[in-house]
C-alpha cells in the first residue's frame, strides 16, 4: 500500500527591511584593527552619523511626543560616542559595530517618529513569545537529530539561524522592533521548515510503502505522537498567550479521543477504520499546531 503525504512548509514572503545598508568589510581580528583603510572608512561614517544627529530631523525627534523615538535617538548618540572611544583605542571592529548600530538606531527613531507610539512592554512580551517558540522548535529539531543521525544536520542552516537571532537581538536592544520582528519571523520559519523536513525525512511530498494495514496504522500513530510532543513543548514554554493555549488544548482533546478510538479499533483487528480514526486525530493536532504558529499543511 502506498500513501502520498503532504507536509510542506507554507512559504510566505517575509523580507527583513533594513533601514541602513551596513558596510561589509573583509578584514577581521587583529589585522582589521591595524588596517588604515578601515580606520578611515569608520571615521567617515562616524562623521556622517554625527551630521545626522545634529540635523533638523534629529531636532524634530528630540522635541517630539513619541518616547520611543526619543529613546532611540538617545541610544544612537550613546552608541556613536562608544564608536568614537573604540576608534581612539584602536579597536576598529568594535568601532565599526557601534557606528553601524548608531546609524541603525537613528534611522529607526525617524521611522518610529512617523508612527503612533507602541506599548514597548507589550512588544517585548510578544518578541519574547516568538523567541520561546523558536527555542522550543529548536529543541525538537535537536531531539529528532539525535534519533535520525548527524547526516540530517544540514536540514537546518545554524549559521543563518544564528545570524537572524543576532540581528533580532541587536535590533531589539535599540528599540527597533520592526526589524526585530522581521528577523525573528524569518528565524521561526527556518527552524519550523527544518523540523518538518527532519520529522518526515523528506521535503514536501513523499511516498511511504506499507506492507500491511498494521504498518500504516503504526506510521499514523507515530505522526500523532510526534505532533503531540511538539505541541507539549510549545505549551510548556510558558510564553504563549492563554487564548491560543486553550484553543490548542481543545483540538488536542478531540485528537486524544480519536486516538483512543483508533487504538481500540486496532486492538480488535479493524485496522482500516483505525487508520481513518488516527488520520483524523492527526488532523486535529495539525489544526492545533497551526494555532500555535506552526505552518503545517494537512
Amino acid at each position: 500500500m502506498k500513501k502520498n503525504t503532504h507536509h510542506g512548509l507554507t512559504h510566505f514572503a517575509t523580507g527583513i527591511l533594513m533601514a541602513v545598508a551596513l558596510i561589509v568589510l573583509g578584514a577581521n581580528g587583529a589585522a582589521a584593527d591595524s588596517d588604515p583603510g578601515l580606520r578611515e572608512q569608520i571615521a567617515q561614517k562616524i562623521a556622517l552619523t554625527r551630521n545626522y544627529l545634529e540635523s533638523s530631523t534629529a531636532k524634530k525627534i528630540a522635541e517630539s511626543e513619541n518616547p520611543q523615538a526619543r529613546s532611540m535617538l538617545e541610544k544612537s548618540r550613546e552608541l556613536l560616542e562608544q564608536a568614537v572611544e573604540a576608534l581612539d583605542d584602536g579597536k576598529l571592529l568594535a568601532a565599526q559595530d557601534k557606528v553601524n548600530l548608531s546609524l541603525q538606531s537613528f534611522t529607526a527613531a525617524g521611522t518610529a517618529n512617523m508612527k503612533k507610539a507602541v506599548d514597548s512592554k507589550q512588544v517585548e512580551r510578544e518578541l519574547g513569545t516568538v523567541r520561546a517558540e523558536i527555542d522550543a522548535y529548536l529543541q525538537s529539531f535537536t531531539a529528532a537529530l539525535a534519533e535520525k543521525g548527524p547526516a540530517m544536520a544540514g536540514l537546518l542552516d545554524r549559521q543563518y539561524l544564528d545570524q537572524l537571532l543576532a540581528t533580532a537581538g541587536q535590533a531589539q536592544s535599540i528599540g527597533d522592533y520592526t526589524n526585530a520582528r522581521a528577523a525573528l519571523s524569518r528565524a521561526k520559519q527556518t527552524v519550523v521548515g527544518a523540523l518538518i523536513k527532519i520529522r518526515n525525512n523528506e521535503t514536501v511530498v513523499y511516498s511511504v510503502e506499507f506492507q500491511t494495514p498494521a504498518d500504516e496504522f503504526r506510521y499514523e500513530r507515530e505522526r500523532y505522537q510526534e505532533y503531540a510532543a511538539l505541541g507539549a513543548k510549545l505549551v510548556d514554554s510558558g510564553e504563549l498567550d492563554d487564548g491560543r493555549i486553550r484553543m490548542f488544548e481543545n483540538m488536542k482533546k478531540a485528537g486524544d479521543r480519536l486516538n483512543g478510538e483508533a487504538l481500540e479499533l486496532a486492538g480488535g483487528g479493524d485496522y482500516e477504520t483505525a487508520i481513518t480514526r488516527m488520520e483524523n486525530a492527526v488532523e486535529q493536532l495539525i489544526k492545533g499546531l497551526r494555532l500555535l504558529g506552526v505552518p503545517l499543511s494537512m
